[in-house]
């Protein structure tokens, strides 16, 4: 891991240990963050994803936000182009079809 996900962890990780959780309120105290995100994967990712935490002693759930928090922050400029020009061609030829059926 680089240095800067090595912090994101290790936050999160302090931030998880660190909640102050309300007992018998029946939800959890929300720290900043106001979106979930529901993925699916196969039995073998999942077991991976486990597997991965339980090295880096994390819950999986905040290995996994740390992916994608770094993941996002790699992301440059002509990432963004790229990916807008992926979607504009991949629109465009699903018109195409759609007009020629």
């Amino acid at each position: 891991m680089n240095a800067e996900l090595e912090r994101l962890v290790r936050d999160e990780a302090e931030a998880t240990r660190a909640a102050d959780y309300p007992l018998g309120q029946g939800k959890r105290v929300n720290r900043g963050r106001s979106t979930v995100y529901s993925v699916r994967l196969t039995e073998e990712e999942v077991a991976a994803v486990q597997a991965a935490a339980e090295r880096a002693q994390l819950p999986a759930s905040t290995l996994v936000r740390s992916w994608i928090v770094e993941r996002v922050r790699s992301m440059s400029s002509d990432d963004d182009a790229r990916l807008r020009a992926l979607i504009h061609e991949e629109v465009r030829a699903a018109v195409r079809e759609a007009l020629a059926s």
